[in-house]
Formats: C-alpha cells, sequence, structure tokens
C-alpha cells in the first residue's frame, strides 16, 4: 500500500512537472506572438486603409479646392502626457485638419471605431483597444524613413498611392504624392525573442510601396 502511495504521487509530481513545463513554453511562444501580431494588425489597418481610398473616390471637380486634405489615412501619435503612442484611420472629410470619431473606419475585427483622441489613459466603449500601441502590444518607438520621414501618417488616393503633409494641400495638384518608399520601424519594449537584451531583434518594419501603395511586413513580402 505505501509503495502503492509512492508511486501515485511521484505521477503527480510527474504531472506538475510537466504542466509547468508547458505553461512557460506557452507563455514563451504568447511573448514571441505578440511581435507577430503587432505586425499583422498594423498592416491590415494601413492596408484598410488604402481599400477605403479605393472605394470613397474623392477626386471630384465640383468639391472644394482642397479636398485632397480628405484622403482617407493611417496616422499615429503620442498620447497626451506619456510616451506610448496609438493611431488611428480616417478621412477628414470637414477638412478641419483632424480626423474626428465620427469620420474614422470601423475595425472589421471588433466592429469598433480606430479612433483615440490623443489619450491612453482610456477609450471609449466604441473605441479598438488595438488603437493603443503601447498598452496593446507594448510598442514603444516608431522610427519613419523614406518617402514618410516627415509626418506621422501615410495616406492615400482614389488610386491607392501614397502621399505625405495632406493636410498641407490647399489646391489639387498632387504635390504630396511619395516618390519614395515608406518605412516604419515599430520597436518594441520587451524582449520579444528572449536573448537577454531589447534591441533590434525585438522590432519590426512595415514598408509602403511608392508607386503602389502595396503594403508589407519586411522580410515577410511576397514575390
Amino acid at each position: 500500500m505505501k509503495n502503492k502511495s509512492a508511486f501515485t504521487m511521484i505521477e503527480l509530481i510527474f504531472v506538475i512537472v510537466v504542466l509547468g513545463i508547458l505553461s512557460s513554453l506557452a507563455m514563451g511562444r504568447m511573448d514571441r506572438d505578440l511581435k507577430q501580431e503587432a505586425a499583422e494588425t498594423i498592416l491590415s489597418h494601413i492596408r484598410l486603409t488604402q481599400q477605403l481610398a479605393l472605394r470613397d473616390n474623392k477626386h471630384r471637380s465640383d468639391n472644394d479646392t482642397k479636398w485632397q486634405k480628405a484622403y482617407w489615412r493611417f496616422e499615429y501619435g503620442k498620447c497626451s502626457g506619456t510616451n506610448e503612442y496609438y493611431y488611428r484611420v480616417g478621412s477628414d472629410r470637414d477638412m478641419d485638419g483632424f480626423i474626428d470619431k465620427s469620420e474614422s473606419a470601423i475595425n472589421p475585427v471588433d466592429g469598433k471605431y480606430l479612433y483615440s483622441f490623443n489619450t491612453c489613459n482610456s477609450l471609449q466603449d466604441d473605441e479598438s483597444p488595438t488603437v493603443l500601441l503601447g498598452k496593446k502590444f507594448g510598442i514603444k518607438d516608431i522610427k519613419k524613413y523614406g518617402g514618410c520621414n516627415q509626418v506621422q501618417h501615410i495616406a492615400f488616393d482614389y488610386l491607392g498611392r501614397p502621399h505625405h503633409q495632406v493636410a498641407s494641400y490647399s489646391s489639387a495638384n498632387f504635390s504630396k504624392i511619395m516618390n519614395k518608399d515608406c518605412r516604419l520601424k515599430f520597436e518594441m519594449s520587451t524582449d520579444i525573442n528572449n536573448d537577454g537584451v531589447v534591441n533590434s531583434d525585438d522590432s519590426f518594419t512595415i514598408k509602403i510601396l511608392a508607386q503602389t501603395g502595396y503594403a508589407f511586413i519586411v522580410g515577410e513580402e511576397i514575390l
């Protein structure tokens, strides 16, 4: 009887150890997937911005001469009073220089607005939590290169082509169309690859081609 009890206890300890190992592996997997989840989420919403621009033809001769300000755009920034990043997707339809919630796109995943009013402390019930890049994904910095190195947004026209500085459009001259590919580098605040240091390996880059507006994660492009 004692031998049976000892054997049962050993089995129980073995099961606990195995569960502990599986749990640690699962946690590691979750950490590694966070960067991929962030990259895929942001990429999908940049592509959504372009799709909305293609569907919403804003090239109307009877509109205000500043109609290009209303191009659909993916824009990001730092929340007021913090160093945490947020983003939003929308069209400045009233051309007042700011994207309101009513002018924002809807996240197809949760049916909520891709919008934040420059704050990371709280969101309204109808605002998607994915827009809080710092809180949701642990992104600590965004570096911009190439065609988007001057502003913190990417806008698309009715042909899907990327533009920059669209808020400064005063006439329909297409002067802000990108002539260089845009690269956005998103740096994570945590050691995603578990190598003991937070460095360039804990980041990802999204590239938007100047000619077509095609966006992809660098290293995962489709040839």
